[in-house]
């Protein structure tokens, strides 16, 4: 039994993307969360992703493709609209005992989960310990598979 149930909308990391973009298992979590969820992210984590595809493999454009359809279904976010948020984000990030590396590299994620008061998906440990709520895809899907079936049982 989950205390709390996922934000009906959620932040997307990179991270998230990419196994989407490069695992057919990660792909059908994401469609099924983005059915029952808005799923947002910045503009940052859309340009990460194509670089990091770059990398991986320059000449399949079969990738990109795949990327550009699934970051097409996400709605997309300008540094602007969550700028604000940036400085304390990186504080949070900065004393969070969880990596333990000081990172402060997704700021940007965490500020716009407070600019839109949403829980984050990604499969990175940097977010525990900022106090904000942020979710595995297996936690995720339990969670929502839970909710589907508490959704069906009569009253």
């Amino acid at each position: 039994m989950w205390r709390s149930r996922p934000s009906e909308a959620l932040i997307v990391d990179a991270n998230v993307i990419l196994s989407a973009v490069l695992g057919f298992r990660s792909r059908p979590l994401l469609e099924k969360v983005s059915a029952r969820r808005a799923l947002i992210t910045s503009v940052d984590v859309s340009d990460e992703v194509r670089r990091v595809l770059v990398r991986l493999d320059p000449g399949a454009p079969v990738l990109g493709e795949i990327a550009g359809a699934i970051l097409n279904s996400i709605e997309l976010v300008e540094a602007v609209r969550y700028g604000d948020n940036i400085a304390g984000a990186e504080s949070r990030l900065r004393n969070a005992t969880a990596s333990r590396n000081g990172s402060t590299d997704d700021a940007h994620i965490l500020a716009l989960a407070w600019t839109y008061d949403a829980d984050i998906w990604s499969h990175d440990r940097d977010f525990a310990g900022t106090g904000w709520p942020s979710w595995s895809s297996a936690n995720l899907a339990a969670a929502l598979a839970e909710e589907a079936g508490a959704e069906t049982q009569p009253s």
